[in-house]
């Protein structure tokens, strides 16, 4: 079996008397798309603040290609390839969608980093033409969709090269058109030689688009599975997804349990 890309070991994080995060361990493994669910106060935007170096495990490890990076900085992790996106639409608060992406490359070549199998275009036209946002490109940011706010966000994260992309709810208030178009964007930055980790409550959005599901409960992992395995979990159903979850997939529902609050 193919080496870890990432793993985090027996992570532990509180805040006061709320333990977030209390003995998770989980891997992402290299070209997988690897959903990440569990009810509000879960844990899971814990989760990726720890990862990212945004907060601090009291207790446990973080490894990045085997290398522990506990202690590091969060731009050191992020000029290694450990990227993330937040709830909220990430864009400069000025300028067109192309003055934005001139940007945000202009400040990823600082980092100067490569890695095997990527394949998303490095210059501005391209870049833009992978994320379907050519169109668009004269387009002040600050009057975009949500949905084309979407895509300029991840845009700007593609621009730093990642290996691994952390998704914290990217499809969270957008229409069910919208929602195709993100997850067909976010298959190709898969194919284009990127793994990403997703958190989202969109069960409609997230199941056809992972391979693996890891379910956070009151900070700990409930369980893990293939999308398949998940969905029909007697556990899972009980302390997540619910008895309707399965007609609701069926019938095409993109809407799920309401979104996380600040500490996940």
């Amino acid at each position: 079996m193919t080496a870890p890309l990432f793993q985090i070991v027996d992570g532990y994080r509180s805040f006061g008397a709320v333990q977030a995060l209390s003995g998770v361990s989980l891997e992402i493994r290299p070209g997988e798309v690897l959903g990440i669910v569990g009810p509000n106060g879960s844990g899971k935007t814990t989760l990726f603040n720890c990862i990212t170096g945004r907060f601090r495990l009291h207790k446990g490890r973080v490894l990045w290609n085997g290398t522990d990076i506990t202690r590091w900085r969060m731009d050191q992790i992020a000029r290694a390839g450990l990227v993330r996106t937040f709830q909220q639409s990430m864009y400069f608060g000025s300028g067109t969608v192309r003055d934005n992406v001139i940007m945000a490359l202009d400040i990823a070549r600082t980092a100067n980093r490569e890695h095997p199998g990527f394949s998303i275009p490095g210059d501005v036209d391209g870049l833009l033409d992978f994320a379907s946002l050519g169109p668009l490109a004269g387009t002040p940011s600050a009057v975009l969709s949500h949905g084309s706010l979407r895509r300029l966000g991840i845009a700007l994260a593609l621009a730093v090269r990642p290996a691994l992309l952390l998704m914290d709810e990217p499809a969270a208030g957008l229409n069910d058109a919208e929602g195709r178009d993100l997850g067909d964007l976010l298959r190709r930055v898969r194919d284009s030689g990127v793994t990403l980790a997703v958190v989202d409550h969109d069960m409609g959005f997230l199941m056809p688009l992972v391979d693996r599901i890891v379910v956070l409960s009151a900070g700990r992992k409930l369980t893990e599975g293939t999308p398949a395995e998940v969905r029909v979990d007697p556990v899972v159903i009980e302390a997540y997804l619910g008895t309707g979850f399965d007609h609701s997939i069926s019938a095409g529902a993109s809407q799920g349990p309401p979104r996380e609050e600040s500490i996940g």
